[in-house]
């Protein structure tokens, strides 16, 4: 910057001028280049958070059923007894897959469970998750229950964001 005989500025030059705007679209250019990184990482927070959801969903419906653990919820009604899978018994294993949309609410559509790792082409569904019982696998009277939620579930499995989510429940 100049300044008058006097001390004053007259203003500044070309090249500061030009120096400054350098900078300040270097600096904008790296703080743009965060953004999709940001959008990816709030993406996948959200698709995590929906999948443990899920997944604390389906443990509680096993818990809340009183001494039977017979039923799953396939629906977005509890009360609806269609939209139940009924004879689940946890000294039995057993393979399940339920699908829900991106909010995370149930769909009712019946999926075969060595469909889960091929594309699941059911109208609406975000989620896959499939509920793999093993009994007595610790000690006699308990079951490993496994919850393996994955999206997108129209991608082949191998192309899909996991989250397995396991729990022990006793045989009742």
């Amino acid at each position: 910057m100049r300044s008058s005989l006097r001390g004053s500025p007259l203003g500044f030059t070309l090249i500061e001028a030009a120096l400054s705007l350098a900078i300040l679209s270097f600096a904008i250019v790296a703080i743009m280049g965060l953004f999709p990184v940001a959008m990816q990482a709030s993406r996948e927070s959200n698709r995590e958070t929906r999948a443990a959801l899920i997944a604390r969903r389906i443990a509680d419906e096993l818990h809340s059923l009183a001494g039977t653990n017979t039923a799953l919820v396939k629906g977005p009604s509890v009360t609806n007894p269609g939209w139940q899978i009924t004879g689940l018994d946890l000294s039995v294993p057993s393979v399940r897959v339920l699908t829900y949309d991106e909010q995370g609410e149930g769909l009712t559509h019946d999926i075969a469970p060595d469909a889960f790792q091929t594309p699941i082409p059911a109208p609406g569904a975000y989620f896959a998750a499939e509920i793999r019982v093993t009994p007595d696998l610790t000690r006699p009277g308990i079951s490993r229950v496994q919850a393996t939620v994955e999206a997108p579930s129209s991608a082949p499995s191998s192309k899909r964001s996991r989250f397995v989510f396991v729990t022990l429940m006793t045989q009742r």
